[in-house]
Order: C-alpha cells, then sequence, then structure tokens
C-alpha cells in the first residue's frame, strides 16, 4: 500500500466527469444542427475545404431528436462546459497542478521518445512523471481547443451582434467551418485519450473515480505499451526462511 498516494483532487474528478457528459451531449447535438444543412457553402456556391457536402452524419450520433431540441442542449451544455472549464483551470492554477500539464524543456525530445516506444522502436518506457511527454503536449493544447471551439461558436450563434468576431474568422461561413474542426479535433482527442486509458493504462480509470493511484501499476513500472504488459508485475517473492542450527 506504500505505493497508493493520491493523485486527482475531488474538483479535478467532479469537472473531468461533467466535461465529458457536457461533451458528449454538445458534440452529439453539434452535429444534429449540422445535419440541418450539412454543408458549409451557401447554395449555389462552392467551399474548398470539405468534401462529404450534403451527406449527413449518422442518426445514431447525434442528440436532440430535432433542431429546436438539439440548439436547446447544445447552448445549454455550452455554459455547463464554459463555467465548468473555467472551475477546472481556476483550480489547477491555484492548487499549483498547472506543474504537471505545462510543457517542460525537451519536451519534444521526449514525446518522440514516446512515440518511439509506443510503435517499439524504442525497448523502455521513457522517464515520466504524473503525465508523460504526449499528455502534457495533448492537455496543454486543449484549452486553446476549447477557447477557438468557444470563440467560433458565438461567431455563428451571434453573426451580427458579434459581427466584428465573424468577420476575424473569415466571415460564417469560415465561422462554422473553424467551429466544425474544433469539435473534429475534441473528438480526435478524447478518442486517443480514451483508447490509450484502456490500451496502456487502465488503473488510472480508477484513480478518476477514487482519486487514490498505485504507482506500481504506472506504465513507466510496467513498462506498458498498448495492450501490451497491461497486468501490474507481481510482487518479488520473499526469501525462504533458513533454519537455525539444532
Amino acid at each position: 500500500m506504500d505505493n497508493v498516494k493520491r493523485r486527482h483532487h475531488l474538483i479535478v474528478r467532479i469537472t473531468h466527469w461533467v466535461n465529458a457528459i457536457a461533451l458528449l451531449v454538445m458534440i452529439g447535438s453539434g452535429l444534429r444542427i449540422f445535419n440541418a444543412y450539412p454543408a458549409f457553402a451557401r447554395r449555389g456556391e462552392a467551399f474548398c475545404c470539405y468534401p462529404f457536402a450534403g451527406h449527413k452524419i449518422p442518426a445514431w450520433l447525434t442528440f436532440g431528436g430535432w433542431l429546436a431540441g438539439s440548439r436547446a442542449w447544445h447552448f445549454a451544455m455550452m455554459w455547463v462546459l464554459v463555467i465548468n472549464g473555467l472551475v477546472y483551470l481556476g483550480f489547477v492554477y491555484l492548487h499549483g497542478e498547472w506543474r504537471d500539464l505545462v510543457p517542460r524543456r525537451g519536451i519534444v525530445r521526449d514525446a518522440i521518445d514516446m512515440v518511439k516506444f509506443y510503435v517499439a522502436a524504442r525497448r523502455d518506457h521513457p522517464r515520466q512523471g504524473k503525465h508523460n511527454a504526449l499528455q502534457r503536449l495533448t492537455y496543454f493544447s486543449l484549452p486553446f481547443i476549447a477557447v477557438a471551439s468557444v470563440l467560433s461558436g458565438l461567431a455563428i450563434w451571434k453573426p451580427v451582434q458579434l459581427a466584428p468576431l465573424t468577420w476575424l474568422l473569415g466571415g460564417f461561413v469560415w465561422a462554422r467551418y473553424w467551429h466544425f474542426l474544433a469539435m473534429t479535433t475534441l473528438v480526435a482527442v478524447s478518442f486517443v485519450h480514451v483508447f490509450m486509458v484502456f490500451a496502456v493504462d487502465p488503473y488510472s480509470l480508477r484513480a478518476m473515480v477514487t482519486g487514490r493511484y498505485d504507482e506500481a501499476k504506472s506504465p513507466e513500472r510496467r513498462n506498458a505499451r498498448p495492450f501490451v504488459n497491461l497486468r501490474a508485475p507481481a510482487p518479488p517473492a520473499s526469501p525462504p526462511e533458513s533454519k537455525g542450527s539444532p
């Protein structure tokens, strides 16, 4: 039990799960809104950067039932995500946990080493702290992606009232496209995050529920890459007791 330490504060755990639920609703409702007009160019015009114009997103990936319902869910979750994100950022700043997220010197070299390890071009797991280099880069980039999503969302929500913002993003069509790209990036990051949890460090899932993590089961200690060495190493056997002389 000496290896079991507290990893995630209660506020971090709550905001993590609130964010996961709100993000799922936001993505599903946003895709349903997109299906109302599954293209970016205005009617009769062409758009350079989306080859799937006119093809709707499969209904099972959407949420909200109909356009009005999806918009209501989307706007409601928008405020949940913004408030939840501000609570999280404020906490990690005041609590000092930002130090575990900000990239350090040599982060690019360390990230390359992690990639080499994951593709079996390196035998031993690179040294890491709470998060490895790839995780640091990912978690550090998320607030910037979120800001891009919020600003582009505001630009297409209030294109007249926020005309300067909409203009800055290239107009309504491009603002809508940037919003779609931000959403796609969040989906990709979330998918990779969930995949890596189950494929490399399933023990971290329990830590996000209970807050406690067994360092003996960390990927570094297990030398774990995707779906390899998922089980924690067995503790060393105790040496047999020697019998004394009669």
